[in-house]
């Protein structure tokens, strides 16, 4: 008779696990592609409004499509996922993700920075289509998205983490290649520490080095929050532990 009762337990336990994979699959599918149409309509409306390619000189725009391009990759993923009934980790995927997540960060730190009362402008939202979609909603699906739904591939070494940081290097390579090529203006060079024409070097290399550190943590701590909270969507599924309210 236990044994009877212990095997349908078990076969409950299976399917409540399949109905809640499939679940985080679709999830995933479902804010993955929401990114994508916010990231493809923003940049076009962006466009639309000023020419290329300075408009690439801002790194919320080419946070958006990198982390659009990652979006696209993760919907592969998750096909290959739902199609094979596997689970499909992929390393280059999941960096790609990181990077993306440690971008949107930095991007949502600013935003919320500027909001602060001893900044005389604030970061003016609400004015504009693209301006909302890349400062604040793919920020918040991309960042959400990656720390509960993409698979954990373990915990990082200290030299794993430095992949968190692949969208400075991208960023840095399509700012200064606009720069050195002339194709953007002195006077629409966004940051300081990226004109090379009049910034000391040594302001330079600081810069560099204080924002690759800053990435760094931050891909340490998106990397463990990752890990940590993708499992709640498996919370409780062999049941609930005594004592346990089920909040």
């Amino acid at each position: 008779m236990n044994k009877q009762m212990k095997e349908v337990s078990i076969e409950e336990i299976v399917e409540t696990f399949d109905r809640r994979y499939y679940r985080k699959k679709m999830t995933n599918l479902c804010i993955s592609f929401l990114i994508v149409l916010l990231g493809v309509t923003s940049l076009c409306y962006g466009l639309s409004l000023e020419s290329t390619p300075t408009i690439f000189r801002f790194m919320t725009v080419d946070g958006t499509i990198f982390t659009t391009l990652g979006a696209i990759a993760f919907i592969g993923v998750n096909l290959v996922e739902i199609l094979n009934h596997t689970e499909l980790t992929n390393m280059f995927v999941y960096y790609i993700r990181l990077s993306a997540a440690v971008a949107e960060s930095v991007i949502l730190i600013v935003v919320m920075t500027s909001r602060l009362p001893f900044f005389s402008e604030h970061l003016q939202l609400a004015n504009r289509y693209d301006t909302f979609a890349m400062h604040l909603l793919i920020p918040l699906l991309g960042i959400s998205s990656f720390l509960i739904n993409d698979s954990p591939i373990g915990k990082l070494t200290p030299k794993q983490r430095w992949n968190g940081t692949w969208f400075v290097t991208f960023y840095a390579v399509v700012i200064l290649s606009l720069i050195v090529t002339k194709a953007l203006p002195a006077h629409l060079i966004p940051y300081f520490f990226v004109d090379i024409w009049q910034t000391p070097w040594h302001m330079i290399a600081f810069a560099f080095f204080f924002v690759y550190g800053i990435t760094y943590l931050m891909s340490w701590r998106l990397s463990e929050w990752n890990r940590k909270l993708s499992w709640l969507w498996f919370r409780n599924i062999a049941g609930k532990k005594p004592g346990d309210s089920g909040r």
